[in-house]
């Protein structure tokens, strides 16, 4: 039973929680610490845990689910939610950018009315595998790549609605941000070929209406001209830095091509 729900609401989540699965019981989160389920109006379910997605290795990712809260969750769509990296977590966006909850200083959460989970199902995950709490039984799987990730991320989207098959016709949609620039575009084009020609032995055709990706990093060619006339643009940057952006990684008579010296003055300039 949810006990985060509003109190009102006792006898509709006790309802709405016996059409799930039992796994999905089993990762319900009953209580959590510094949030006050009245005050914050915390009135949305949550489950939180592992879905295995590789049985012969013990490959786990790590995910939290957040409800939606203003529309219905049987129908409202299903978004799934990865941070860049590669290899940062999903909770980062859970807990700073756009999900239900912001943790304060001592040690409380604060509810965050501008969460997308107002109108949708929020699946935020940790990938790949070794970020965050997502582990492996297997030291090889800590070692991977973008076509492996692209596999593991549809494999775990499959595992979640097998987990959670009540929602497996609701429409999907998967979202991320920097290194996401990569991610998304990749695993949109999994699934579609996936639903079009199943290869990974998953019958269940996502019901996938796109994806959306904030300051996509795609290249390092674009990647730092972008950063620096943006924060320039902005008049954030000092004129001294953006001098010498001009002088060593535009107008350099000969082109650093790993963008070393881009790296370095990033770094030295970087608000801390």
């Amino acid at each position: 039973m949810m006990f985060l729900c509003f109190i009102v609401a006792f006898m509709l989540c006790v309802k709405i929680a016996n059409a799930y699965t039992d796994e999905a019981i089993a990762d319900q989160i009953v209580n959590l610490p510094g949030i006050d389920p009245i005050k914050d109006q915390v009135k949305f379910n949550q489950f939180s845990g592992y879905l295995n997605i590789n049985s012969n290795t013990g490959k786990r990712i790590h995910y939290w689910m957040v409800e939606a809260s203003e529309v219905d969750p049987a129908t409202a769509p299903v978004v799934f939610w990865t941070n860049g990296g590669p290899g940062c977590s999903g909770l980062i966006g859970f807990m700073t950018e756009m999900g239900p909850f912001r943790p304060n200083a001592d040690g409380t959460l604060s509810y965050n009315p501008s969460n997308w989970n107002r109108i949708a199902n929020m699946v935020y995950l940790e990938q790949p595998s070794g970020t965050g709490f997502s582990y492996s039984d297997t030291k090889d799987d800590y070692k991977t790549n973008d076509d492996q990730s692209t596999i593991d991320n549809y494999v775990t989207i499959q595992e979640f609605f097998k987990r959670f098959p009540e929602k497996a016709s609701n429409p999907l949609y998967t979202t991320s941000e920097s290194y996401g620039g990569h991610f998304m575009p990749l695993i949109a084009q999994k699934i579609l070929q996936e639903n079009k020609s199943p290869t990974l032995g998953y019958s269940t055709r996502l019901n996938y209406k796109g994806f959306a990706v904030g300051n996509p990093f795609t290249n390092r060619d674009s990647e730092y001209p972008g950063m620096f006339y943006t924060y320039w643009g902005k008049q954030i940057l000092p004129k001294t830095t953006w001098d010498k952006y001009l002088k060593e990684c535009v107008n350099s008579p000969k082109r650093d091509l790993n963008l070393t010296n881009c790296e370095i003055l990033r770094l030295e300039w970087a608000p801390r």
